[in-house]
């Protein structure tokens, strides 16, 4: 009865540690890796790692032009923030990055293109966080899609190299962690641990 009691304790510590992270889902192309984690209900965080040593034809990219999010349920609103500047940018919507020239220059539906500037310096770790309003029947992070564009020189009129234009697929979602979550599990968890071994101390001492 005991082991039964214990092992209900740990499995809801469990649950409680895994339903408080984050969903999160990455690919990668030309050795460069984008990675969307859910902040929170209204925040998508987008995180741009190693695009430095970009292969193929984004090798030589040195800054970032613009991107644009659809496929995220309904919204007013978006407003994209580069965590290290800081530096926002309202979103355009119904706007694409435009595979021919720079900027958001395409129609796109229920998007949101957010068109840098001035232009980034590109670094191995770029975080943006990108804010919605929800309106109607709301937000679905469930499968984002992002395109951007990179630029060689600040001054030019046309990306460099290809269009990333992919949605994240759902069944790629993995938890990721997200700061301060999971410590109900954990102390779920231990509080078990703890009243399993007083109540042996006391069964050994009567």
């Amino acid at each position: 009865m005991r082991l039964k009691a214990f092992k209900a304790t740990i499995i809801a510590g469990l649950t409680l540690v895994w339903t408080s992270f984050g969903a999160s889902a990455a690919l990668i192309s030309q050795d460069v890796t984008f990675t969307f984690n859910v902040v929170d209900s209204n925040t998508l965080r987008l995180t741009v790692d190693n695009i430095l040593n970009a292969t193929g034809n984004w090798a030589p990219a040195q800054f970032f032009d613009a991107f644009d999010i659809r496929d995220v349920g309904s919204f007013s609103a978006a407003t994209a923030t580069y965590v290290t500047t800081p530096q926002s940018e309202t979103g355009s919507l119904g706007k694409q990055v435009t595979g021919a020239g720079i900027g958001c220059a395409n129609g796109g539906g229920a998007s949101a293109c957010f068109d840098w500037t001035p232009n980034l310096s590109l670094t191995n770790h770029m975080v943006f966080n990108i804010d919605f309003v929800p309106i109607g029947s709301g937000l679905d992070f469930t499968s984002p899609h992002l395109k951007v564009a990179f630029l060689v020189n600040d001054i030019d009129t046309s990306k460099t190299g290809d269009l990333l234009s992919k949605n994240f697929a759902s069944d790629r979602a993995v938890p990721g962690p997200i700061v301060g979550a999971g410590l109900p599990g954990l102390v779920a968890a231990c509080f078990g641990l703890l009243t399993l071994a007083r109540r042996r101390r006391q069964g050994i001492a009567a």
